[in-house]
């Protein structure tokens, strides 16, 4: 299942609590209400498009599983979940309220508003969702004097929330989680949500691991291999299993036997695959396909300069480290027939 076509028909419950972030002296704590919040269709319309919106956004939505199955779990609160009274609900958002403030364990995580609430999409499917939604602040005119707005959240302009996005499917429910600090330079969702606080891992996300194993070998095979021809030939084979292998599994293991050996295999094996990869994943391209149609290639040519260019024109490249005369003889003939189109010297400092 994919949210990318979500359509939520009504939000039937919400609730909010407040979570004040840990400082150097207090642990983080919650605030807690007993009461639902009331609002009006067109509020609940806002808050519909909001969720939904963040939600079909692939880059920064992400399928997990659940981890965490034990007794007071998101996993084992929502078994029978259509079931649920108001006072069941409330009672388990309060609950969720402080193990959210319990997952505040460094000061740098700000505080907010936690909004838990559930509801029914278009096809009759339940669905249930928490909301770390951060405070911000903003401006409003009001008789010609500007005006302090504190406390705003959900904004549209400014992404400052966390969705942890739960929706049944058959006779169990998915989990999905929207991250907007995630970006495509990370490795990962933002941990104390996702593991700490709701119970579920990323290991089983084909999409992060198919993009985390592609840069981690390409930044081992960057750093590990100084001769260029090579590392070359292995980011153009590291290219080729993720743009035309056919088979739509991703193998770290086989790419390690057919690529690497020696210590530089071993290495590798103990660093990445190992630790990291273990076992094949499916094949899915969609957070680094822009990244693989502009795969640039950098050969540091001295501290301060490089030679940038793509994978296929790296190809026509030779580097000659201690060039001799005799070097420069057996140059020659591709000079006078002009195969050589250009030559770089870098000369010692006097």
């Amino acid at each position: 299942m994919n949210l990318n076509n979500l359509s939520i028909a009504s939000i039937d419950r919400l609730i909010a609590h407040e979570i004040y972030p840990k400082s150097p002296t207090e642990d983080a704590y919650a605030v807690t209400s007993s009461v639902l919040l009331t609002f009006s269709n067109a509020e609940k319309q806002i808050l519909i498009n909001r969720v939904s919106g963040v939600l079909a956004n692939a880059s920064k939505t992400f399928k997990l599983e659940f981890e965490d199955i034990s007794r007071d779990s998101v996993y084992t609160f929502l078994s029978g979940y259509s079931a649920k009274t108001e006072q069941e609900f409330i009672d388990y958002s309060i609950q969720l309220a402080n193990n959210l403030a319990d997952a505040h364990f460094r000061t740098k995580i700000p505080g907010g508003f936690c909004l838990i609430g559930d509801g029914l999409t278009s096809t009759n499917a339940v669905f249930f969702f928490v909301i770390k939604a951060e405070l911000q602040e903003v401006f409003n005119i009001q008789d010609n004097s500007l005006m302090l707005i504190k406390d705003v959240f959900l904004s549209p302009a400014k992404d400052f929330y966390k969705i942890g996005f739960f929706i049944k499917s058959g006779s169990a429910f998915e989990p999905f989680m929207y991250d907007d600090q995630f970006s495509l330079q990370k490795k990962d969702l933002t941990e104390y949500f996702y593991g700490k606080f709701l119970g579920l891992t990323t290991d089983r996300n084909d999409k992060l691991k198919a993009k985390n194993f592609y840069e981690d070998t390409k930044n081992f095979i960057d750093r590990n291999i100084d001769n260029v021809s090579d590392r070359v030939g292995l980011v153009k084979a590291l290219n080729t299993l993720y743009r035309e292998d056919t088979t739509g599994i991703i193998s770290p293991r086989d790419f390690s036997d057919s690529y690497f050996e020696g210590d530089l295999k071993s290495e590798f094996m103990r660093k990445i695959v190992e630790p990291k990869f273990p076992h094949s994943f499916t094949k899915d391209t969609s957070l680094i396909d822009n990244r693989l149609d502009l795969q640039r290639i950098s050969i540091p040519l001295s501290f301060s300069l490089s030679i940038i260019g793509s994978t296929d024109s790296m190809d026509h490249i030779e580097i000659i480290e201690e060039p001799n005369t005799q070097n420069l003889l057996d140059l020659q003939p591709e000079i006078n027939n002009g195969s050589i189109r250009k030559i770089v010297v870098l000369k010692e400092r006097q």
